[in-house]
C-alpha cells in the first residue's frame, strides 16, 4: 500500500478490500455501466456463444443451471452458488439422463436447452441422473428461470466509452 500511495495517494487498502477480498453474489459491473453498457440476459445464446460451443463441442449453461456440459455428457465445470452447485453436482460427473430421458451423444444440445427452457413453466425441479465414478445418483436442481445467456446492452443516453477502449489501434 505504501508503494501505491507514493505513486498515487489513495485509500488503497479499502480499494483492494472492496474489489479483491470481498464477496458478492453479483458481478462487479459498475465500471461497465460507467462506460455506457450493462450486463443483461437473453433466452437464446448469441451467435458468438453458439460458435464457441460448436468449436468446443459443449453446452454452456453457466448463467442458468451453472454447468458446462461436454458433448458426451461429462460436466466440465460447475459455477459456485448456482443451482447445480447447490444440488451437489460436480465437475467430471457424467449425465446419464435429463428428466428421465436418456443422454446420448446424438441427444442434441437443443434437447438439453429445451429441458432448461421448460423449467420456466414448471414447478418441478430439473432432474439429472449422474454417474460419478462407480456411483449413480439422481440430482434435483431447484431452478425455474428458463434459459439465460449473458449479453452486453447499451445504456441509452450514456456516453459509449467501451467502444473507444476496445477500438483497434493499428
Amino acid at each position: 500500500m505504501a508503494g501505491l500511495n507514493r505513486v498515487a495517494p489513495y485509500d488503497w487498502a479499502a480499494f483492494f478490500r472492496d474489489r479483491v477480498e470481498s464477496l458478492s453474489p453479483h458481478p462487479p459491473t459498475q465500471g461497465l455501466e460507467r462506460s455506457g453498457w450493462r450486463l443483461t440476459f437473453a433466452g437464446t445464446p448469441s451467435a458468438l456463444q453458439k460458435a464457441y460451443e460448436k468449436n468446443d463441442k459443449e453446452t454452456d449453461l453457466s448463467a442458468s443451471l451453472g454447468i458446462v456440459v461436454a458433448k458426451d455428457g461429462t460436466i466440465k465445470d460447475v459455477v459456485p452458488g448456482k443451482p447445480a452447485h447447490h444440488a451437489g453436482v460436480g465437475p467430471d460427473m457424467k449425465i446419464l439422463a435429463v428428466n428421465g430421458r436418456r443422454w446420448s451423444e446424438d441427444w442434441s444440445t437443443e434437447n438439453l436447452r429445451a429441458a432448461v427452457a421448460a423449467t420456466k413453466k414448471s414447478t418441478k425441479p430439473l432432474e439429472l441422473l449422474l454417474e460419478n465414478g462407480e456411483f449413480i445418483r439422481a440430482y434435483s436442481l431447484d431452478y425455474h428461470e428458463g434459459e439465460k445467456y449473458p449479453r452486453l446492452e447499451r445504456i441509452p443516453g450514456k456516453k459509449d466509452l467501451l467502444t473507444a477502449i476496445l477500438k483497434s489501434r493499428s
